[in-house]
């Protein structure tokens, strides 16, 4: 294990938010060449107050966090940093900055105090920036912005292969998307019937139900009903016919657990006898009969 403390801050005398009332922020730093590196721990410090009150988002990540279409605030600030939970992201807090002292600093962080101080994200890229988001009003300039981080990093020596795949993977995280939307609007009609149970809404029956162990309709004390090769090729068609909620298994009289073993033939033409079995000298060779 080698670990690498890093510490910086981001120090500014003022800066300028643009239009939309936005301004964006990022400080590099380079790392270790050819290793695996593992964000141990972070820990952040607001050093200063303001010149005015602002929200605040900073990510840590592999490569610059590009803004999103996303809005931070719906009314106010149409971008904002892609979400916590994305895979480019490895440590990300929301802030509210006071002007003076008499309110304290509204802190949010992900993940929390409690993981980030027992962190296991690791990454392969040669830097890691630490990007800041200010959120003002449109053309506002906010003076003596100040920022402290400290980072605990665990670098590991890997093969130039991984570094690379790895390093490949990061890249493509930080191409986030500018709009994501992964969730799905559910009633609760839709709930009670799509998902418990699923079968209520019918469908092709799963061909691997048929497909490990052969199975005789036959009870302890019956005999052994005799089945063809025409009753098996039909069992086999109902089981990829697309059925309703309420006969979802055809109209054979099959049980829901049925399993058989689709040898050759069964589906793709006539069962061929049996070929004469091969009997051979004791130097390997066939013998012909």
């Amino acid at each position: 294990m080698a670990l690498s403390i890093i510490k910086d801050t981001i120090e500014l005398e003022s800066v300028t938010c643009d239009a939309q009332g936005n301004a964006f922020i990022t400080k590099k730093i380079n790392l270790k060449t050819g290793s695996k590196h593992n964000l141990v721990q972070v820990d952040t410090y607001v050093d200063a107050y303001p010149s005015q009150n602002v929200n605040a988002e900073v990510v840590i990540s592999a490569y610059p966090t590009v803004p999103t279409d996303m809005p931070f605030e719906t009314a106010q600030h149409p971008k904002r940093y892609v979400s916590a939970g994305d895979d480019s992201v490895m440590y990300k807090e929301r802030l509210f900055l006071y002007q003076n002292s008499a309110q304290q600093l509204v802190k949010e962080q992900f993940p929390s105090a409690q993981i980030s101080a027992n962190n296991f994200n690791f990454f392969y890229t040669d830097h890691i920036y630490v990007n800041l988001a200010i959120y003002a009003a449109p053309n506002d300039t906010i003076t003596n912005i100040t920022y402290s981080f400290m980072m605990v990093l665990n670098d590991k020596n890997v093969s130039n292969l991984e570094h690379t795949l790895g390093t490949m993977a990061e890249n493509h995280d930080a191409m986030c998307a500018l709009v994501m939307s992964n969730g799905r609007m559910r009633t609760v009609a839709q709930l009670e019937g799509n998902v418990f149970p699923m079968w209520r809404f019918g469908g092709i029956r799963p061909e691997r139900m048929l497909a490990d162990t052969f199975f005789l309709q036959l009870a302890s004390r019956d005999d052994e009903l005799m089945a063809t090769t025409a009753i098996i090729r039909g069992a086999v068609a109902d089981a990829r016919q697309m059925q309703a909620f309420d006969s979802a298994f055809g109209n054979r009289d099959f049980p829901d657990w049925i399993r058989m073993n689709l040898n050759q033939g069964i589906t793709t033409g006539a069962i061929r006898p049996d070929p004469i079995p091969l009997r051979y000298a004791d130097n390997g060779n066939t013998r012909m009969f």
